[in-house]
């Protein structure tokens, strides 16, 4: 008869002291124990859930029904939900087109259209399979030059109405979404919504650090700079403030001394109108002469002229995109997803944030996961007002192991230990048992660690487990070393 390991952090000191603690879960008794009595979580708190997939037994149960904030962990359930919704097939298209007629002396005489579907990979020089924003646009230019145009008299018109023009949600920081990391969704995405700021740090600690140049160049935007350099080795202590339309942008904080240059990764204000800009530039470039403006489709005039569709797009399948969301953990690609499920589910109505988060809600409990503690309020994990059990994340890995699209999803977890994976936990777990074996999604926001995923025991059971912490004193490594020790102890259960 197998012995379960079941207890709350109140029971914690007297479980640790009981028999159980001389039998084959000892050691991961003890990792748990450590975990959930650090000093770090002294006024914080911690939840532990974790199941063997095979026999339905409860290794660990620590305060598995209480809300927590994921981070971007929630990341597991905007792709499995997309995997189920959408399809791995799924694929996202952008259309370019024209209006009017091409003359005799090749002037177009109308309007060009770059019209989006949501495409988070558009010209992204990460993902794979896709052209890089400049042989992207290259390629256009060539598109649009073999029509016969020499000359547009007319816009450049990027259309973005596919979603809503409420770009990010009401409870990201503000310190986030001037940032990379926190770039709003559009209906044309370009570039992963994202450009570089590259700084010259100055001297010594406190000095000003200089702007050099931005990549790609984005028309419009103004910088306030109170960049300063910190000490070297400090990395990217900076912050770029802005909200989504917002073309004056503020630099905060520090870049590290001693090198040459530094980049930091800024959120485009308005990508579809950076978009029209772009191949504009490029046009021009190219030796196709544009008289009119780089517009979106808010500010373009009103046109009752048919457009004709020239050259369509397409996107990598949503499996690619998965592995990349889960592996590098992109944001904008689990908001882009988010909304995309929202647009499908209405029939081609709402994309508001609401209305897509009720799909993924309405998802869950259509597939039994437990409700109690679940808030959610992006695709990302990025919002603190997220909440989740551990529970919750347990019950939804385990039944996924049944779905069709398992090994997608399985595949496009991080590896711990294993440096020839791209995701965020090759440097956890190396030379244990847990090294390239356990496969799990971090998560990781101001006082927030998590880790849910599964990993294989000695005899090869698959184990689901989820771990978090949430409002923890001191540095969130701390946290990570415990969650890595209890990592390994799952690995190594007989």
């Amino acid at each position: 008869m197998k012995i379960r390991l079941i207890f709350t952090v109140l029971l914690v000191s007297c479980f640790f002291n009981s028999v159980l603690a001389q039998t084959k879960y000892a050691n991961l008794a003890k990792a748990v124990k450590q975990a959930a009595s650090t000093p770090s979580l002294l006024s914080g708190q911690w939840s532990m859930y974790a199941l063997n997939s095979r026999t339905g037994e409860v290794l660990v149960d620590i305060n598995s029904h209480q809300g927590m904030a994921p981070a971007s962990n929630l990341k597991l359930i905007t792709s499995a939900a997309a995997l189920e919704l959408l399809g791995e097939g799924y694929t996202f298209y952008t259309y370019l087109k024209y209006d009017g007629i091409i003359d005799p002396d090749g002037q177009l005489q109308g309007n060009l259209y770059i019209c989006g579907e949501g495409d988070p990979t558009l010209g992204s020089a990460e993902m794979e399979g896709v052209p890089a924003l400049d042989s992207m646009m290259q390629d256009w230019t060539s598109r649009i030059s073999s029509l016969g145009i020499k000359s547009i008299n007319g816009n450049i018109v990027a259309d973005d109405s596919f979603f809503d023009y409420m770009p990010t949600p009401a409870s990201w920081f503000w310190n986030d979404i001037g940032n990379y990391y926190g770039a709003g969704t559009s209906g044309l995405c370009i570039n992963e919504n994202l450009y570089c700021l590259y700084f010259r740090p100055g001297e010594k600690v406190g000095d000003p650090a200089v702007i050099l140049r931005m990549e790609p160049d984005v028309p419009g935007i103004q910088f306030i700079n109170h960049m300063k350099t910190g000490i070297a080795g400090s990395g990217d202590n900076g912050y770029i403030y802005h909200a989504p339309w917002q073309w004056i942008q503020q630099l905060e904080g520090t870049i590290p001394a001693e090198v040459n240059e530094f980049s930091i990764k800024g959120s485009l204000p308005d990508p579809a109108k950076f978009a029209a800009q772009y191949l504009k530039s490029k046009l021009i470039a190219g030796g196709i002469a544009v008289s009119g403006e780089a517009l979106t489709i808010r500010e373009a005039p009103p046109s009752s002229k048919e457009r004709i569709t020239f050259y369509i797009i397409s996107s990598p399948p949503l499996k690619n995109i998965i592995y990349r969301l889960n592996k590098k953990s992109i944001n904008i690609y689990a908001e882009q997803i988010l909304k995309v499920m929202g647009k499908q589910a209405s029939g081609g109505g709402s994309t508001d944030l609401e209305s897509s988060l009720q799909v993924v809600k309405d998802w869950l409990q259509k597939n039994g996961i437990a409700a109690e503690g679940l808030f959610i309020h992006d695709g990302s994990g990025l919002s603190w007002l997220n909440r989740i059990t551990t529970l919750s994340f347990v019950q939804l890995l385990d039944i996924l192991i049944k779905k069709p699209y398992f090994n997608t999803f399985y595949n496009s977890l991080p590896i711990a230990g294993d440096s020839a994976d791209t995701g965020t936990l090759k440097n956890f777990c190396r030379g244990t048992k847990a090294a390239k074996n356990l496969r799990a999604k971090t998560g990781g926001i101001e006082r927030v660690r998590t880790h849910t995923g599964y990993v294989r025991t000695r005899k090869g059971d698959l184990v689901c487990f989820s771990m978090m912490a949430n409002d923890f004193s001191g540095p969130g490594r701390v946290i990570e070393l415990l969650h890595e020790k209890i990592m390994i102890q799952l690995a190594e259960l007989p």
